[in-house]
């Protein structure tokens, strides 16, 4: 555990899932109507990561812009990327639906990776 100066406590080796999604505005209603389908399927599970950022949305001329960020569990990485990856294929057939998955590493980790423990 790792408290900051500020109070708050963190896990080690407890990575980041950022999931960013774009897709047309006129796509509005069927990635909604997706995106509450998904959730049914695949609900929140709290034994896998906490919810950071839950959809924030923004917009610009291209269309809209959605980005989720998890912090996954100990031990659990594996096992998001693959519930991620069945939630996000529910969105293929939309026309103009992109998306990335990425794992953020946490400082710990990054400084780790470079030989700064």
């Amino acid at each position: 555990m790792i408290k900051y100066p500020d109070g708050r406590e963190d896990v080690k080796n407890t990575p980041y899932i950022v999931i960013t999604s774009w897709f047309p505005a006129h796509k509005t209603p069927e990635v909604t109507k997706t995106y509450l389908e998904s959730l049914e399927k695949y609900p929140p599970d709290e034994d896998l990561s906490e919810h950071v950022v839950t959809a924030a949305v923004t917009t610009n001329k291209f269309g809209i812009k959605v980005m989720d960020i998890y912090k996954v569990k100990q031990g659990k990485l594996e096992e998001h990327l693959t519930r991620s990856s069945m939630a996000m294929a529910m969105f293929h057939s939309i026309e103009g639906y992109e998306y990335s998955v990425r794992v953020w590493l946490t400082i710990e980790e990054a400084m780790a990776a470079v030989g700064q423990q």
